[in-house]
């Protein structure tokens, strides 16, 4: 029986022996990115049972499988899963290739984040690394172009926050700005001063659902902004990067030279400079001092007898502007802990003298995990900005003429060159400016699991932003010659709290009904202090703004004030087995801008979303990967500016108290604003309709949308009649609406282990139109009026062009009318009533573009990679006159003329056939401004890229290096004249629209260790 029983033992650890060394095939590789970057904490599991292991640090794994037919499954969010037989080979290195649909891809919604597979909102997010190669001092100069519905416009000076627009504009006085959520928080800074290089992701929030979370600020779009962190279980890793970027304008333009400057003064006096009757021989008796018509100063024949060719425009600009970028990073964590800490140091040196940029930062994130139910973190960050030196007007640079210099013989400057009224702009330039803002934020947070009831979280924000400016110049030559000085100083403090509750379960054993609740009160207060005192007319010129008790004529001010928010938000998130979605949520609003019963608002939203390709009769075709419908419902609001429910006083001078002196010595104060007592919110109501798709293993991925807005209630300064004594009074006005629709395609049509191709596509339209006003009909017609002196019209929107319509220009033969001569142009009389008066004007177009696309392409070829993006708006029109900003004569006066650009494409008797007007020709005493189309196509970005091989990088010790070339706005397609159409720069030389927008060569490296 012993012996039996031994037999069969032995025979039993015989077999087990066999199947344990069947079960040892070990199979090991290293699992890398399409970049050959070692990717960590890879999932890789033997298919079909619980065996699985997770890449480590260098992207290495290793594990035992059954038998050499086992099948390795690699997936990992962000990319595609892929299956691998295990094969003979104990080596099995993976590439991983981006998963161009990212279906998986969590996106930040209000108070959360979402999958984007089960959104039911139009939601946005950029695309980060296709323009990681720009130079961009702000995070959304990405987005430009690259977002449909979102138009952000072209920057021109250095450090400064372009314009921000989603789905049109939605108010006629109200806040225009959309609200920045940064890391789960309200943030009221300035872009620039968050470092690009910190930023995880960018999603925008653009449909009324989506937005309504945000409620009463929520109208104008949300831009949810995400910093970077470390991952638990990461490897340390340490990055720095930097680029240098060349920069110059888009379009270069001169100035008028000297013979052109003299020879556009015998143009402006054609009938002393050329013989009649035609006026196109020259004049051989003309002298340009003597047929000036005026008095010529001893100067300015000094100055033309000398030769004197001085180009102002040329001197005030910088040689060599440029862009010096320097980024460091540490990122990484244990086993309960995470951090990303960083450094940055932006310099940019603009085109025009006095324009500088520079930005020094910090961010430290740390999140960790105290124990099984309790989490806390914290997101500091601090941005030091530098915007000193005084930068001088470019329309006076353009200006002045080329027969002065800037400087006397002695090397002292010339203050008013021959008496002219135009003021040296390199007397600024000798200022002492000091511009500093500081911006500090800090977030901390804890959230607990709450002990017993699972999925049940509870989150505290507390959020703190701290934001100050100094503002102190000191001008030599400022007040006449007398030298002038201030200093400013402001302080803003904003505090938040959010408490949020999360119920996160599925309501039955097989997971098919999922449900996400959310609860939220909030609270915000913003605090400001602002002093400035300035003084005049200093005894001595060394004197300035930490001397102002000596000047003259001092002045203190001050300011301050207090707005705060509060609200309660609730949402609900429901899905039945990944293909029924459902979201409604409803947030109340309070605001200390509005009067008592108008101070609270209730915004609700529903959407809805049908997963079509999860249904049986769609998920048998393996072609289809995804086909959701998604409709939505939503009411969003915007706010008044802070104490609009209060009358406001101002001092004034010109009427002073009298007292038992008889002499007026106190200031008198008058009201100059008037309250409506029923001010209350403006309210957007939305609708948006919507498809995702994805075909063919998601290599053809895509969305749709289509929306309808109505903002009413519009917030609007109404202008009160003279004997009110009062300007004007804010009201609640009107309706007016936005439709639009936007599609978005991508498109992945080689991917291969060497080459990985992908385009992109978006398109997007937007109709804005006024559909109601103030209800008025003064002129008995039985129609609404318009409100035409503040160019707003019933069914026309809100950038409409109301003016004159061009019917050329008056030549030396035609019969003139009073008020008018050759050179002058020609109107249309639309009354035919012989008269050209304000009854002649009609609508002419709109600023608003008719549509607007972006094409990205990402081409990459093992180590190498070659990115193009190119955007392009079509139709619009902006205002385009050569002679804005002109400030009279070209020519001679008392003292010299103005000068101008050479481009411009004037009328004289021997150019009769010109696109505009003789400076300074009459026009009967008609406001005209000649528009023109602003469509355009730009190449926006473009750039080369070379990553080092993995085994050159396991040599010389290091993670990754990348190396590229870049270029930014190298070519721009368009009939516009002047610097350029998205900025509507046009001929002329006005302060507000006369800057160049940059275009720029790049070249820079990203080293990771």
């Amino acid at each position: 029986m012993k012996n039996t029983f031994r037999i069969f033992f032995l025979l039993v650890l015989v077999l087990v022996s066999q199947q344990m060394v069947g079960q040892n095939l070990n199979r090991s590789g290293i699992v890398t990115d399409n970049q050959n970057i070692a990717l960590p904490g890879v999932n890789v599991i033997e298919k079909g049972t619980a065996n699985g292991v997770s890449t480590d640090f260098d992207g290495k794994y290793s594990i035992n499988v059954s038998n050499p037919s086992a099948v390795l499954v690699f997936s990992s969010v962000g990319f595609l899963t892929q299956e691998i037989r295990a094969g003979q080979s104990s080596t099995i290195n993976v590439s991983m290739e981006e998963d161009a649909a990212k279906l998986d891809e969590v996106v930040v919604i209000g108070y959360g984040t979402q999958k984007k597979k089960d959104l039911t909102g139009a939601v946005a997010s950029a695309d980060l690394k296709q323009f990681e190669d720009s130079p961009n001092t702000s995070i959304i100069q990405s987005l430009q172009g690259s977002l449909p519905g979102i138009t952000i416009g072209q920057t021109t000076t250095a450090g400064s926050d372009p314009s921000i627009l989603v789905r049109g504009r939605s108010t006629l006085g109200g806040n225009t700005g959309v609200l920045i959520i940064l890391d789960g928080a309200v943030y009221r800074g300035a872009f620039t001063d968050l470092n690009p290089a910190d930023i995880e992701s960018v999603d925008v929030l653009k449909d009324p659902s989506s937005k309504a979370i945000y409620g009463a600020q929520a109208a104008n779009g949300i831009i949810m902004v995400t910093s970077k962190k470390g991952k638990k279980n990461q490897k340390t890793e340490v990055s720095y990067s930097t680029y240098y970027s060349m920069q110059s304008p888009i379009k270069d333009r001169k100035t008028l030279n000297r013979a052109e400057f003299i020879e556009s003064s015998r143009l402006n006096q054609y009938t002393r400079g050329f013989l009649a009757p035609d006026f196109t021989i020259p004049n051989p008796n003309y002298d340009y001092l003597l047929d000036s018509g005026v008095a010529v100063s001893a100067d300015l024949q000094n100055s033309i007898s000398n030769g004197t060719d001085f180009d102002w425009f040329e001197a005030g600009q910088n040689s060599s502007p440029y862009i010096v970028d320097h980024q460091f990073s540490v990122k990484g964590g244990g086993e309960n802990t995470s951090y990303f800490l960083s450094a940055g140091y932006t310099d940019q040196l603009g085109w025009i003298i006095g324009d500088n940029y520079n930005r020094k930062s910090v961010r430290i994130n740390i999140d960790t995990q105290v124990n099984d139910w309790l989490k806390v973190g914290i997101n500091t960050f601090g941005a030091f900005s530098d915007r000193s030196g005084e930068s001088p007007n470019l329309q006076t640079f353009v200006l002045m003429s080329p027969l002065y210099t800037p400087t006397n013989e002695d090397g002292t400057f010339v203050i008013n060159p021959s008496g002219s009224s135009l003021t040296s702009p390199f007397l600024s330039i000798q200022s002492e400016d000091l511009n500093k803002q500081n911006n500090i934020g800090a977030q901390a947070y804890l959230s607990i699991d709450i002990p017993g009831i699972r999925g049940l979280n509870y989150r505290l924000n507390f959020n703190n932003n701290y934001r100050w400016f100094q503002g102190y110049n000191s001008n030599i030559y400022g007040a006449n010659g007398l030298g002038s000085a201030s200093k400013t100083n402001s302080f803003t403090y904003d505090t938040a709290m959010d408490h949020i509750l999360n119920y996160d379960i599925h309501l039955d054993d097989d997971q098919l009904h999922g449900l996400k609740a959310t609860l939220v009160y909030g609270y915000n207060k913003i605090e400001n202090q602002t002093t400035r005192a300035s003084a005049t007319q200093f005894e001595n010129q060394s004197l300035g703004f930490n001397n102002l008790g000596v000047g003259l004529i001092p002045v203190v001010s001050s300011g301050g004030y207090e707005e705060s928010f509060l609200s309660t938000t609730a949402r609900v998130i429901y899905d039945y087995d990944g293909k029924y979605l459902f979201n409604a949520s409803i947030r109340r609003d309070g605001h200390s801008a509005f009067a008592e019963g108008n101070k609270i608002g209730y915004f609700p939203a529903l959407s809805a979303g049908w997963v079509l390709s999860e249904e049986a009769f769609l998920s048998k075709y393996s072609k289809i990967n995804l086909i959701k419908l998604r409709g939505s419902y939503g009411l969003n609001g915007n706010t008044s500016p802070r104490y609009s429910a209060q009358n406001t006083y101002a001092s004034n001078p010109s009427n002073q108290y009298v007292f038992g002196d008889n002499a007026p010595t106190v200031n008198s104060f008058v009201l100059n604003r008037l309250i409506s007592p029923d001010l209350t919110w403006e309210k957007t109501e939305g609708y948006n309709v919507g498809l995702d798709f994805g075909f063919f293993s998601n290599r053809i991925t895509g969305s749709a949308d289509y929306y309808l807005s109505t903002t009413r209630d519009l917030l609007f300064d109404r202008t009160l009649s003279a004997t009110s004594g009062v300007n004007s009074i804010r009201v609640n006005i009107g309706e007016l609406q936005n439709t639009g629709i936007e599609f978005n395609l991508n498109f992945n049509p080689v991917r291969t282990k060497d080459w990985n191709w992908d385009l992109g596509f978006n398109f997007s339209t937007n109709d804005n139109k006024i559909t109601h006003l103030t209800g008025e009909d003064l002129d008995n017609d039985g129609v609404e009026d318009d409100l035409v002196q503040n160019n707003y019209f019933i069914g026309k929107s809100i950038g409409t062009v109301y003016t004159y319509v061009q019917d050329g220009i008056y030549q030396l033969d035609d019969v003139i009318p009073t008020g008018y001569e050759p050179g002058s142009y020609r109107f249309k009389d639309l009354d035919d009533n012989g008269v050209i008066d304000e009854q002649d004007r009609t609508f002419i177009g709109q600023r608003e573009a008719d549509y607007q696309f972006g094409i990205t392409n990402n081409l990459t070829y093992k180590n190498f990679s070659f990115k193009f993006f190119i955007s392009s708006i079509q139709g619009g029109i902006g205002p385009n006159d050569p002679w804005a900003g002109a400030g009279g004569f070209y020519g001679l006066t008392t003292y010299v003329g103005n000068n101008r650009f050479n481009d411009i494409d004037y009328w004289s008797p021997s150019n009769p056939n010109a696109e505009f007007n003789r400076a300074n020709s009459n026009l009967g005493g008609v406001d005209f401004t000649p528009f023109k189309d602003r469509s355009f196509v730009r190449l926006q970005d473009i750039s080369i890229g070379y990553t080092l091989d993995r085994d050159l990088l396991e040599k010389i010790k290091l993670v990754g290096v990348k190396f590229y070339v870049s270029g930014k706005n190298l070519g721009t397609w368009t009939k516009w004249q002047g610097w350029d159409p998205e900025t509507v720069s046009g001929l002329g030389i006005n302060t507000s629209t006369g800057l160049p927008v940059m275009k720029s060569y790049n070249l820079g490296i990203d080293i990771t260790f």
